[in-house]
């Protein structure tokens, strides 16, 4: 587990939204790994669709399923699936991953952001629940 993961995550919502479909790539770097729990980096590889920085994971293993938490360290938020809105006083919503191994060096699954209450800027905006399918592969 312990190493590099290059992956990519897609945006699943109603056909015409802008982001519907579209692919983010990314690096995982996985520094820790106890045989069930790990830890390390990522950075997603897209200014438009991604979003920016170096966050961190946390997950687990247990047998052939994963699941983990992404953590960015810049607060961004798409206003009507069109116009980004960033913050980097504050971090982003947590995005929750699940999945299975497909084979040993490979996972995919779905992945999501809870919706609620945001202050970005000193504006009050309500996040909608957004979700989508990932994958990665050890290098």
């Amino acid at each position: 587990m312990v190493g590099t993961w290059k992956g990519k995550y897609r945006y699943h919502f109603k056909k015409g939204v802008e982001f519907n479909d579209q692919e983010v790539e990314f690096i995982i770097e996985i520094k820790e790994f106890d045989g069930e729990k790990f830890s390390g980096t990522v950075q997603d590889h897209d200014e438009y669709f991604g979003t920016k920085g170096i966050g961190i994971i946390e997950g687990k293993i247990d047998g052939n399923t994963i699941d983990f938490i992404k953590q960015m360290p810049v607060k961004t938020l798409v206003l009507n699936h069109k116009k980004r809105v960033e913050d980097s006083s504050k971090k982003h919503r947590p995005v929750y991953y699940y999945g299975i191994s497909d084979h040993e060096n490979s996972f995919s699954g779905t992945w999501k952001i809870k919706g609620g209450i945001s202050f970005l800027n000193k504006q009050l905006y309500l996040s909608l629940p957004t979700k989508g399918f990932w994958e990665m592969s050890k290098l």
